[in-house]
């Protein structure tokens, strides 16, 4: 039985393959879904994979629940089967934020500021998110913003944590939106602080520190290079 559902989401379109993980798009119910398949890892022993695999998918089921639970706009999640890393989530049709913004969509500081209120709202739930790029957030068609794929995400309070998800962002916008960088960094900001009020400015002052800090260690790498 099992190996039969395995052969059916390994039959369904493939949406992108990582180091842990892949992604098939179908319908789950005649819903359009997202079936994250954590594939076994051959090298690692069977039952440490298989743990690793079962706690790591119900995390993430758990924190995509609790989100939604407080109206932040994420993939609902539509069934999951820890036995073998499955989740089914709702597929959310759009374009990527990075797309938008390589593209010149117009309005890129209102969509960064949505962004910042987006991860602000999980801030304000516990949950870092762990990878919050332009790459991960969507644009539907009618023009609402979704953020995406929590597989790296956790629940936490701690400033260091919480600050780690705004520093991605920025060194994400940085390296990939040079020229709309500075604008793209202050909205996001705007919208991080608009959701948390006072409870953001630790947070980003971390975030500037970390920001400091990975300059200084390309500094020194920079005077060291053979």
């Amino acid at each position: 039985m099992i190996s039969q559902f395995l052969e059916f989401v390994s039959s369904l379109d493939l949406l992108a393959r990582g180091a842990e993980s892949e992604l098939r798009k179908g319908h789950y119910y005649g819903v359009p879904a997202v079936y994250k398949l954590r594939r076994r890892k051959e090298y690692m022993d069977p039952s440490l994979d298989s743990d690793l695999r079962r706690a790591r998918t119900l995390k993430e089921a758990k924190v995509l629940s609790v989100a939604s639970r407080a109206n932040i706009p994420v993939p609902l999640l539509l069934a999951v089967y820890p036995s073998i890393g499955l989740l089914v989530m709702q597929y959310i049709e759009g374009e990527r934020l990075k797309e938008a913004l390589d593209r010149g969509v117009s309005g890129h500081c209102d969509l960064a500021r949505r962004a910042g209120a987006i991860l602000g709202m999980l801030h304000e739930h516990g949950i870092s998110h762990g990878d919050p790029t332009t790459s991960n957030y969507i644009i539907t068609d009618s023009g609402d913003l979704y953020i995406i794929d929590f597989g790296l995400a956790d629940f936490t309070s701690e400033i260091e944590d919480l600050a780690v998800d705004i520093h991605l962002f920025r060194r994400a916008v940085s390296s990939s939106h040079a020229r709309l960088a500075e604008d793209l960094a202050r909205c996001f900001i705007e919208g991080y602080s608009s959701v948390r009020g006072e409870k953001a400015r630790p947070v980003i002052e971390r975030a500037e520190e970390i920001m400091l800090r990975g300059r200084y260690v390309e500094e020194r790498r920079t005077v060291w290079k053979p």
